[in-house]
């Protein structure tokens, strides 16, 4: 009899606190934003990149080709950050090469490049400003380029502008 009036007095202490029970819309509503906060602290952080040049020793070694197009911010005489052919691209991330496939869906650019490409941790997104297209010697073009890199979960990590040498 006791345990009986503990009880009573128990929910008596909670009703007078205001304490009153959720309904079950509300309930689900509130369960779905603690799922929600869950999710979004276990979302690892971007994974931000900074491409390195790629020299000469590793178009060698990749065997890539002079034809497609050579991505640099600054002289891509120098090396570029990006190489994107026909059938492949590459960008080196802390001293390692990242291949990538051009996506088949996706819109032509010069030389026989794509305006994307899917890689193992990334994907390029390259906009090429052909208006602006110029000679650059020989049978080569210079494009202004913006390249948007974005990893896994579909999040910008790097965006630069620079020029594409082509041919």
């Amino acid at each position: 009899m006791r345990g009986l009036v503990m009880v009573a007095v128990s929910a008596a202490v909670l009703t007078g606190c205001g304490e009153t029970g959720k309904s079950r819309e509300q309930q689900a509503i509130d369960d779905e934003r603690a799922i929600a906060e869950v999710e979004a602290a276990q979302t690892p952080p971007p994974d931000v990149v900074t491409p390195q040049r790629i020299t000469d020793e590793e178009r060698a070694r990749f065997k890539l080709s002079e034809s497609g197009c050579a991505f640099a911010v600054n002289n891509p005489e120098l090396g570029a950050q990006a190489i994107l052919q026909m059938n492949v691209g590459y960008m080196k991330f802390d001293g390692a090469m990242e291949r990538f496939a051009p996506d088949a869906g996706a819109a032509d650019g010069p030389a026989g490049t794509s305006t994307k490409y899917d890689g193992g941790r990334h994907r390029l997104s390259v906009r090429f400003d052909t208006a602006k297209t110029a000679k650059a010697g020989g049978d080569a073009i210079s494009v202004p380029t913006q390249i948007t890199l974005q990893d896994g979960r579909r999040r910008t990590v790097y965006v630069a502008e620079g020029t594409s040498l082509c041919g």
